[in-house]
């Protein structure tokens, strides 16, 4: 497991994450202020196993504790954005420029950025836009500045509640 113990590391990627979130929630034309989200990705980097959870195993909800924090948007019906932060590192993925077939991930880790296409499949429940079962990868992603790389080897969300509209 990937030690995220490191105050600035820590720091650098909360702020990041949290404008991240942001960003998506106001680009996309909205977010939910309590969306139910539940799941985990997994990342590989250099041989080392990094887990971005909701807690107990990708079970528990994103809650107000303050200890997860997950955001989901819907801008467009068939379209889904999620993105999930915990102890310093962050997973999200949405599709770019509202185009189908450009679905986007991305990971950050000690601060770094990792991203890069990936197929991702959003399976809608009971014909609820608003509600789905997503998952992704397995894929690589790079860090621009350098072209290091991760790779996603998988990443399995539930999320509700996330109507695109406060």
């Amino acid at each position: 497991m990937h030690d995220m113990s490191d105050p600035m590391t820590n720091a650098l990627a909360v702020a990041f994450s949290s404008l991240l979130l942001a960003a998506v929630c106001v680009s996309s034309g909205g977010c939910i202020a309590h969306p139910e989200i539940s799941g985990k990705a997994v990342v590989t980097r250099d041989g080392e196993e990094l887990v971005i959870d909701t807690g107990g195993n990708g079970t528990r909800l994103v809650d107000a504790s303050g200890e997860v924090a997950g955001g989901c948007i819907v801008p467009n019906q068939g379209k889904l954005g999620v993105a999930v932060q915990k102890e310093g590192a962050a997973f999200s993925f949405f599709d770019m420029m509202d185009e189908s077939d450009s679905p986007y991930a991305s990971v950050t880790i000690d601060g770094g950025r990792y991203q890069g296409a990936c197929e991702i499949i959003v399976e809608d429940l009971q014909g609820d836009p608003y509600e789905a079962d997503v998952s992704a990868g397995p894929c690589d992603l790079v860090r621009l500045f350098d072209g290091a790389k991760v790779r996603l080897e998988t990443a399995v969300f539930h999320v509700s509640d996330c109507s695109g509209a406060d």
